[in-house]
């Protein structure tokens, strides 16, 4: 650096705990003199992707302008958010359905037709991973996947194996990522043990070591899919393995870190009480801490595991992350929320009877509240003299139109987060049957990396 200060904190400063490695975000005190204006492009931008399934209720769904001064229904949990906000329709997921549209959702491909586990093929590797993967020499983990269901077994009736219907994550082609369910386990793997130290981490505690517990606790539910799936599934089992076992890697790698870690108070606060709500969470739920599906109400599961990736993104641990609130065909009994009886997939198919219309629009601003939750969580994190949500992108999509159509055709997609100011917000973006790997490709493009790695050309969404 070109300036020399003792209050001075390098970019590179991390928290060293039991089992984790996290670096710090970023401060004030790590710019140069005569940067601090420029802060907001100096922070790291990260990218969340949030997948809700089913498809939504349009009427309800969709802005009337080109701004967003008059959200729609099922969008009112955002008001307040719009200068962080655009609201995209009219784009082409794939073929869409719930097991193609799901696989495309953050690969922008149409996958391979397949009932065989062992031949699943999406074309590309997803967004979040090539963020993830760019990123991975600055990060603790190169991405965060999280989820609040267990995979699906079998095939879909449209002849695709549930292998597309249950990740978002694809670390190959051919590879998808298993998601955690378990707050705890997820909680743990990135903060147990973390701590403040107040000499920017040259007095900090002694080398990190992989927690057994959490690995040992992975890798079991891995090999519970064994009894999900069938004998022709076998060769998919051990490619599932590589990924869950690609996460130990991640942790054991940890154990070169040779740089004292840092954590500010700020950070370590919100460590401390998140964890206290997960466990309160657990324990009310009847489970044990690594119960691989904890017994905890929906509403509050994702909020815990946005709460653990807000902390990611905060800490710098992660720059990837993706949140399933379902799998694609999510047939989760959704009667908690009023003026819904039900489950998801059914109240999809909604005949187009305005009593079912309006219980889908319910839940279709159920989860559009959860990802409210988020993006607030994200704007309350100051960093460099903005925050979080202004430094990230993070998309709230679905698999497919409506349920009551499975197609890919207008199919809306949320994004939040101004990308360190390369994006603005407060618009409605007509996208014009544009596909959804135009989108992606903008994303990358914002983030400075190479939108090539999405298949198909290297065309972007004009208007991002």
């Amino acid at each position: 650096m070109s300036h020399s200060k003792t209050w001075q904190i390098s970019r590179r400063t991390a928290l060293r705990g039991v089992g984790v490695t996290m670096t710090l975000p970023f401060l004030e005190a790590m710019i140069p003199m005569g940067r601090a204006n420029a802060a907001a492009g100096v922070s790291p931008v990260r990218f969340a992707g949030f997948f809700m399934p089913n498809g939504v209720d349009h009427s309800r769904f969709t802005p009337k302008g080109s701004s967003l001064s008059n959200l729609p229904p099922s969008l009112q949990p955002l008001a307040g958010l719009e200068p962080y906000l655009n609201v995209i329709t009219g784009m082409n997921n794939a073929v869409g359905g719930h097991a193609a549209g799901t696989a495309a959702f953050l690969t922008g491909q149409n996958p391979k037709r397949t009932a065989k586990a062992n031949e699943v093929n999406v074309g590309n590797p997803s967004l979040d991973q090539i963020i993830g993967n760019a990123a991975k020499k600055e990060s603790v983990l190169p991405t965060l996947e999280l989820g609040l269901h267990t995979p699906r077994s079998g095939v879909s009736m449209s002849g695709h194996s549930h292998i597309y219907t249950s990740f978002v994550s694809w670390k190959s082609a051919a590879t998808p990522v298993p998601h955690e369910i378990n707050p705890m386990r997820a909680f743990d793997r990135l903060f147990k043990g973390a701590r403040v130290t107040s000499s920017g981490g040259r007095q900090g505690p002694t080398r990190p070591h992989p927690d057994k517990s959490v690995i040992d606790a992975v890798l079991e539910d891995a090999k519970s899919l064994q009894k999900r799936l069938g004998k022709s599934d076998q060769q998919k089992l051990d490619e599932y393995f590589t990924a869950v076992r690609d996460v130990e890697e991640r942790i054991t790698f940890l154990r070169a870190a040779s740089n004292g870690l840092v954590i500010t108070p700020e950070i370590m606060s919100e460590i401390k009480k998140t964890g206290s709500r997960i466990g309160k969470s657990v324990k009310e739920g009847g489970g044990g801490s690594y119960r691989a599906a904890p017994n905890i109400p929906y509403r509050e599961h994702g909020r815990l595991m946005m709460d653990v990736m807000a902390l990611a993104f905060w800490s710098n641990s992660t720059r990837a992350s993706t949140l399933m609130f379902g799998d694609g065909l999510n047939g989760r009994n959704m009667s908690f929320l009023d003026g819904v009886d039900g489950n998801h997939h059914s109240i999809s198919h909604h005949g187009n009877k305005k009593a079912n219309l309006v219980k889908f629009s319910l839940i279709n601003r159920f989860f559009v509240d959860q990802y409210a939750y988020f993006l607030k969580r994200l704007e309350s994190m100051e960093e460099g003299g903005s925050n979080v949500l202004e430094n990230s992108v993070v998309m709230l999509g679905t698999n497919l139109s409506t349920g009551q159509v499975h197609g890919g055709n207008n199919v809306p997609i949320l994004l939040a987060g101004n990308a360190g100011g390369r994006i603005r917000g407060n618009r409605h973006i007509r996208a014009k049957g544009e596909p959804v790997a135009k989108l992606h490709r903008s994303v990358l493009d914002k983030m400075n990396l190479n939108g090539k790695a999405i298949r198909g050309g290297d065309a972007k969404l004009r208007e991002i």
